[in-house]
């Protein structure tokens, strides 16, 4: 018959409890000598790195609340973020070809579009093709097995 697994966490509960009144007896000794001499409140290690470590929050909060507050507005000509992106698309129908420009919101990949020359789905994301037979011309890349082509040239796109 398989043994069950012990409950670590149910384990460890048992364990604090059993020395809680340890810890007690442990924190009243060291409350009531701090009492007497102050300073081993200092010498104490969880107290001073507690220290040190509110210390260096306090000192990065204080550094990033003047540093906003040193950077200066923006210039009232200036517009708001955007949020679309102009996308370039060419028609895969071999006998189109037609290059458009739509603009979506940012992250659009809902390709194939509508293609305003022919009328059909057939606008796939653009890539540019800078070889030396190309000349920068938009094309739709074509899919191999060492990655994207082109289908005019036969030139390898990054």
């Amino acid at each position: 018959m398989a043994q069950e697994r012990p409950n670590r966490l149910a384990e460890w509960l048992m364990l604090v409890r059993k020395q809680m009144p340890v810890v007690h007896e442990h924190f009243a000794t060291w409350l009531e000598a701090v009492r007497e001499e102050p300073r081993l409140a200092w010498e104490t290690s969880a107290v001073r790195y507690t220290a040190y470590g509110l210390s260096g929050v306090m000192l990065i909060w204080l550094a990033t609340t003047l540093t906003g507050s040193l950077t200066p507005p923006p210039p009232p000509s200036a517009r708001a973020a955007a949020t679309t992106a102009d996308f370039h698309v060419v028609c895969s129908d071999p006998h189109c070809g037609y290059h458009f420009v739509i603009n979506r919101k940012f992250g659009f990949d809902d390709f194939p579009v509508k293609c305003p020359q022919c009328q059909r789905e057939t606008g796939v994301s653009a890539r540019r093709c800078n070889s030396a037979s190309c000349g920068g011309r938009w094309i739709a890349p074509a899919r191999t097995d060492q990655g994207l082509q082109c289908p005019v040239c036969g030139a390898k796109l990054e």
